[in-house]
């Protein structure tokens, strides 16, 4: 049952939308019946039960009824309306300090901006000055204010791979003891982006009161900043900024849609619903009145005369318009990876940890693992896996699960030089030595995989640019995934220009939350690559990308 002061923010936040919307004497009446509630010494339920919501200052025969409605479903359909009609990032400009429903209001319908980042966008385009009543101490102040509600400043980015192990934790504590039947990470997490800022989770709940109970008791979160009737804002110990939106679940299809794609993407497929006679938002499609989609991603894009478009692709890069084409290419997926062929066993290991490789590998479906057997340890000295090992790890290759072995090589190949005796698969290190095109335009050594190149920064971009360079003239692969030694999904769309095949890797020594495969391969997607793209994926072994 929501709770006095559930109910009164309930009612606040109408009149706060009544007032960005224009309505004169509404709002008042509204904040005057949110007022009443939350200074009842009783239940607002029992109040209700008892028939004596009238009593109560400022509930006439309108706000009764939304009361009543309210109490029993946990919702208001006149609210929901309201709320279809004001974008959310406009109502969330209400609540940082300084800003009332007057300022929210033209920020919105003179300067068109919905939300807190666009306005310190526009601060920094200079774009209040000389707007009537914004002087330059003003403008300070918004400023400061805008900041501060995102927390002491502009919020730092998180690596997704940080943010990946307690974003699982947090859908599966609301999936197994909040009694959430949708769970899903929206915004740039789902879009698989290197960093990500906040997390949006949208969640379908009977029970929106639990949802956020459960939530906010996580120990992961330091504080909570807001609850309303169906969305809840939390800081993490890690100061990442958490919301969890409960959505009915005729519009989740459509909440999905709303609060993954990036803000390009979202103003063509607004404008495209718009140039059809439609509108868009996070509660559906709408014809009008009439609600056309919004229970599924595949019917609002549907609506839209577009095919459905993977969440890592949603950038505003011309995907939309591919989408007005016909479906997009299949992009790679978990159920296509075949192996992985570039697997370090740990310093020291034996027989146990291989045992434990080779049966998760198996485990899992896989049809072939590369075991690193000679190269460079994370010490910087030569190692070589016991022999003992190497002979067990060979007799375990059957004809539906192989074994291979890998050595790891430093710097492109010398001429004259060959590859390790008994090996299948050669990882090139790469180092200051730059690598030159081969003779004949092949390198005749066992196919290569190209790791550990310790890019990421500004120093490093030469040394990646002239090894995907490489990679593609000897028909080798480059890996992906989080960490500065494999490719972001900026470098793995350039390397797949090039023709190059790209290798994700799988975690199969690492722990359950270990984000490097669903990182990995959510990278490879963000750069459009295919199941044709990816070495390890839909392949028997380790052969020659050409």
């Amino acid at each position: 049952m929501p709770s006095n002061a559930e109910a009164a923010e309930t009612f606040r936040t109408i009149a706060d939308l009544l007032d960005v919307l224009g309505e004169r004497f509404k709002p008042e009446a509204y904040r005057r019946a949110a007022r009443s509630i939350d200074s009842l010494t009783e239940d607002l339920a029992a109040v209700s039960a008892r028939g004596e919501l009238r009593t109560v200052p400022g509930v006439g025969e309108a706000i009764e009824e939304k009361i009543r409605e309210y109490l029993t479903t946990g919702r208001i359909d006149y609210l929901e309306r309201l709320r279809r009609e004001v974008p959310p990032g406009v109502a969330e400009l209400l609540r940082i300090p300084g800003i009332g429903p007057k300022s929210a209001r033209r920020f919105w319908t003179e300067l068109g901006i919905e939300g807190p980042a666009e306005l310190l966008a526009a601060i920094d385009a200079r774009r209040l000055e000389g707007v009537q009543g914004f002087g330059p101490k003003k403008i300070a102040q918004v400023r400061r204010a805008v900041e501060a509600a995102r927390g002491s400043g502009p919020v730092a980015r998180l690596p997704i791979e940080v943010a990946y192990p307690v974003a699982q934790r947090i859908v599966q504590s609301l999936r197994e003891r909040a009694g959430a039947e949708q769970v899903v990470i929206a915004g740039s997490f789902r879009r698989g982006r290197e960093t990500v800022g906040d997390l949006d989770i949208l969640v379908t709940s009977h029970d929106p009161t639990r949802a956020f109970d459960v939530f906010s008791a996580l120990p992961e979160v330091r504080e909570v900043r807001l609850r309303g009737g169906t969305k809840e804002t939390v800081v993490l110990t890690n100061g990442l900024q958490v919301d969890v939106r409960v959505v009915e679940p005729a519009s989740f299809g459509a909440a999905l849609q709303y609060f993954t794609g990036s803000k390009d993407h979202n103003v063509v497929v607004r404008t495209l619903a718009k140039d059809a006679g439609l509108r868009v938002n996070e509660y559906g499609v709408f014809r009008g009145e009439e609600r056309v989609a919004g229970t599924t991603e595949e019917e609002v894009y549907g609506a839209l005369g577009l095919a459905w478009i993977p969440p890592e692709l949603r950038e505003g890069r011309g995907e939309v318009e591919a989408a007005r084409k016909g479906p997009l290419p299949p992009l790679v997926e978990e159920r296509d990876l075949r192996g992985d062929l570039h697997v370090h066993l740990p310093p020291g290991a034996g027989s146990a940890e291989l045992d434990r490789l080779l049966g998760e590998a198996r485990r899992r479906g896989y049809a072939y693992v590369g075991v690193v057997s000679e190269g460079v340890s994370e010490e910087g000295k030569p190692f070589r896996l016991p022999d003992p090992l190497v002979v067990q790890a060979g007799k375990a290759s059957t004809p539906r699960f192989r074994v291979f072995r890998v050595a790891e090589v430093d710097g492109p190949p010398a001429e004259g030089e060959s590859a390790p005796v008994g090996v299948d698969l050669v990882v090139r290190r790469p180092t200051g030595r730059r690598p030159g095109p081969p003779e004949g335009g092949e390198d005749p050594r066992p196919p290569a995989l190209v790791a550990h190149l310790g890019g990421g920064g500004t120093d490093a971009v030469p040394t990646v640019r002239v090894w995907i360079a490489y990679a593609a003239a000897v028909g080798a692969a480059v890996e992906v995934g989080p960490g500065s030694e494999r490719l972001d999904s900026t470098w793995a769309r350039t390397a797949r220009e090039q023709g190059v095949r790209l290798a994700v890797p799988t975690g199969l020594l690492s722990a359950e939350e270990d984000p490097t495969r669903p990182v990995a391969l959510a990278f490879a997607r963000r750069a459009g690559a295919t199941v044709a793209d990816v070495v390890n994926a839909g392949l028997a072994g380790p052969t020659r990308a050409k």
